[in-house]
């Protein structure tokens, strides 16, 4: 045998150790990672979970000292969970990255709850003022004449009645919902939504009489691309907050099954 097959083959069984070494010191590292569930007082189910749910866990890109909160709080729960004959599987059902998921983004809203109000008023309010720079400035597009009236259409106006109707929107679900305990009656809270809609129309009109310089008009594509921007803002905030619900209707929430 040459020298030089001499040395790949020694190379060879080096490499072969190390890695045998390599994958013994995992199996090590994994038997004492699950030791430590094993001895703490949780059932055998229960401790298999919380090694599961820890390896899982550390995956995510929570801080070391939340990773240890977490692990922390979930034992202490399995702990007292096991005083009544419950189990991991019971109290949090059996995907642990479902589980994982939940901690890490939230827990999810129940299907048909309503919306966080702030987060709900301002993508509204971004859509509002997305169809009425759209509507006006296509409309001052195809009639330039129209921007020029006695009255125009400024762009406080535009703002102003989004910001309401923001506001406003996402409270007519809580108002008309027949399964809520509400103070007044129905034909009192009809009234009331007939009156602010007259009040708002009026301060739209209103805000006509007020000079350029304090309501300008603006331009046909500023309008639409501020509309645009509008549009994109709005559907980032729908994202970032889950919305599902709103003035284009309701999204469908998706199940996840335990």
């Amino acid at each position: 045998m040459s020298e030089n097959e001499n040395d790949k083959r020694n190379a060879g069984a080096q490499q072969h150790k190390r890695n045998a070494a390599v994958h013994q010191d995992r199996n090590s590292t994994v038997k004492n990672e699950h030791e430590v569930f094993d001895n703490i007082g949780l059932t055998k189910r229960n401790a298999d979970y919380m090694f599961r749910f820890n390896q899982a866990l550390q995956a995510t890109k929570l801080s070391t000292e939340k990773k240890a909160e977490i692990v922390k709080n979930t034992t202490a729960e399995l702990l007292e969970g096991q005083k009544t004959g419950k189990t991991a599987k019971n109290m949090y059902g059996g995907d642990v990255n479902a589980h994982i998921k939940e901690i890490v983004e939230g827990p999810k809203r129940p299907a048909g709850a309503p919306d966080p109000y702030w987060p709900s008023a301002l993508y509204n309010g971004l859509n509002f003022f997305t169809i009425f720079s759209f509507m006006f400035g296509v409309m001052f597009l195809i009639t330039p004449a129209s921007q020029k009236a006695n009255q125009p259409v400024g762009i406080l106006s535009i703002l102003l009645s989004s910001v309401i109707a923001g506001l406003a929107l996402p409270l007519i679900p809580r108002v008309f919902d027949s399964k809520r305990e509400h103070r007044y009656a129905l034909w009192i809270r009809i009234v009331g939504a007939v009156a602010f809609l007259i009040v708002w129309l009026g301060l739209f009109s209103m805000m006509a009489l007020l000079p350029g310089y304090l309501n300008p008009t603006v331009g046909a594509w500023p309008m639409i691309i501020l509309g645009v921007l509008a549009g994109l803002a709005s559907y980032l905030v729908k994202r970032q907050y889950k919305l599902t619900q709103g003035f284009f209707g309701a999204t469908p929430q998706s199940r996840t099954r335990r």
